[in-house]
């Protein structure tokens, strides 16, 4: 018996970049019910206390437009699941793109999920939630404990 089209394991969370395993992770979280929209919630909330609100809204609107016109049924492994499914690669490798300001790859992979009416409307999502997402999981550079004068200022 072969898994459902998008459900097959092509990965695992632990060999993406940390901003794609963010991404399949929330969407996982969101898409478990109350429970994981609350940890979703607290994790935004824990991440980017100021800006919460308004990045937790938009990930949410561009889940809801994702599933909403999905061409089937997008397939997603359970919350501790360390593999990631066809679908999800694809979410996720689309939000990175999109962040990165790849408009045209992040369209071509929306390509997979849902309705050509939706393509780029939710490319255009994915971008700032991509970059909101970054925002988030990037760490803050350290600044060297002592400076030289005429010397360039190193990051850790």
């Amino acid at each position: 018996m072969t898994p459902p089209r998008g459900g097959a394991a092509v990965g695992h969370l632990a060999e993406l970049p940390r901003l794609e395993a963010a991404a399949i992770c929330y969407l996982r979280l969101w898409c478990s019910g109350p429970d994981g929209r609350a940890d979703l919630s607290l994790a935004f909330h824990d991440l980017a206390p100021d800006a919460a609100p308004e990045r937790e809204a938009r990930f949410a609107d561009m889940v809801r437009l994702m599933l909403d016109t999905a061409r089937r049924p997008l397939q997603r492994r359970h919350l501790g699941c360390a593999c990631i499914s066809g679908d999800e690669s694809a979410f996720g490798h689309m939000i990175a793109c999109a962040a990165m300001g790849e408009r045209e790859d992040a369209i071509l992979l929306a390509s997979l999920l849902v309705r050509p009416d939706a393509w780029l409307p939710l490319a255009i999502r994915a971008e700032q939630v991509g970059l909101d997402l970054a925002r988030m999981h990037t760490p803050s550079p350290r600044l060297p404990r002592t400076t030289h004068r005429n010397s360039p200022t190193r990051f850790n």
